[in-house]
């Protein structure tokens, strides 16, 4: 116990996070020191995060997806306080704050301070969230059920419009899961809906991390296996194994730059009049020279609709086709669904599919 009590606080603070909360609030009673260690607000904050869930990591995934939900959870009065801004507390300055060692707490731990706080409110907060998650009525229990129960059917009614909702409804539905995490902090089916919003925005390596954090919770949930599965594959195919090179660049929505190099020396042969537009006969060219054969003229037309339309070519005019954004934006399109056909039909404008070079 002697040991235990010339602990520096970061030192202590790493061992705490293992234990139970009730083991804590015993070894408070052994000693002074140990009450003064185990008090700690930074230690019960970041408990918080260790026991219920880390929101922070959950907010910065969703933001890599370009999901912003900051405002909304730092502004909720529906979610206890979880984190350090919160406290509004002052700096506790005493000597005593590294157990008088003269060595600098934050070499242990770069991204914490050596300088602590102890009034009280990181325990409370912590409480607080404790009694959400573990409520001491029945009542509340199931009100609480009923209540989650009710605010995830309502996200899978927002999402039902897939990729084609809005920023706002992927925003707002992220933010309601944050309501279900907070009473429910292993529920797989958050995991899983918030990969699914990341999926949606083809944003796969957030995906991926929701995907990874929900199976640790339930691996037998067969959403999450499905969705996985899924991602995995594009993401295998999008940014290469082995020796191949990504198609894709690291936030999923643009292609890499072995991509891009590969397609603008594909768009200056098939511009065969030079007037920087692939016009309709070019197009049938191209998807004669990666599928075969000649499309009809009504192909042809969808074609040049769902990607481009008209286009301004060299000397000012207006053409029907694609310029060098619509087939980019075609072949991100096909690498989203399919990356191995994307692969396929470089190799047969001569690339390698697995390094994108020209052979």
């Amino acid at each position: 116990m002697a040991l235990l009590e010339q602990l520096p606080q970061a030192i202590f603070n790493i061992i705490a996070l293992d234990l139970e909360a009730g083991d804590l609030a015993t070894l408070m009673l052994t000693s002074h020191r140990l009450n003064r260690l185990a008090s700690c607000d930074e230690l019960w904050i970041e408990k918080i995060s260790a026991d219920f869930g880390d929101r922070e990591h959950i907010i910065d995934v969703l933001a890599d997806a370009g999901v912003d939900i900051a405002e909304l959870v730092y502004q909720s009065t529906d979610l206890a306080p979880w984190r350090r801004q919160q406290l509004d507390i002052e700096t506790d300055t005493d000597d005593d704050d590294c157990n008088g060692d003269s060595s600098d707490c934050s070499s242990v731990i770069p991204t914490m301070s050596n300088r602590y706080s102890y009034t009280g409110l990181g325990m409370c907060c912590y409480r607080d969230r404790f009694i959400r998650v573990f409520p001491r009525s029945g009542d509340d229990t199931v009100n609480n059920i009923k209540s989650s129960e009710a605010t995830l059917e309502g996200v899978k009614h927002m999402l039902r419009d897939g990729p084609r909702a809005s920023s706002d409804v992927f925003a707002e539905a992220a933010y309601r899961l944050v309501l279900v995490q907070e009473y429910y902090p292993n529920s797989a089916e958050c995991y899983y809906l918030w990969a699914l919003i990341c999926f949606m925005l083809n944003a796969f390596k957030p995906s991926l991390s929701f995907l990874n954090i929900g199976q640790s919770i339930n691996g037998d949930f067969a959403p999450l296996k499905e969705l996985a599965k899924e991602v995995q594959s594009i993401v295998a195919g999008a940014y290469g194994t082995g020796n191949q090179v990504p198609l894709l660049d690291s936030a999923g929505s643009g292609p890499s730059a072995y991509l891009a190099k590969a397609l603008a020396i594909i768009f200056q042969r098939l511009d065969s009049d030079r007037d920087g537009v692939l016009n309709a006969a070019e197009l049938s060219h191209m998807v004669r020279q990666t599928n075969g054969q000649a499309p009809p003229p009504a192909v042809i037309s969808q074609i040049i609709g769902s990607f481009g339309g008209q286009v301004q070519a060299k000397g000012g005019r207006m053409v029907q086709g694609w310029n060098l954004a619509s087939l980019t934006d075609f072949y991100i399109a096909q690498t989203l669904d399919d990356p191995s056909e994307t692969r396929k039909d470089l190799a047969k404008f001569g690339f390698d599919p697995a390094t994108l070079k020209h052979a």
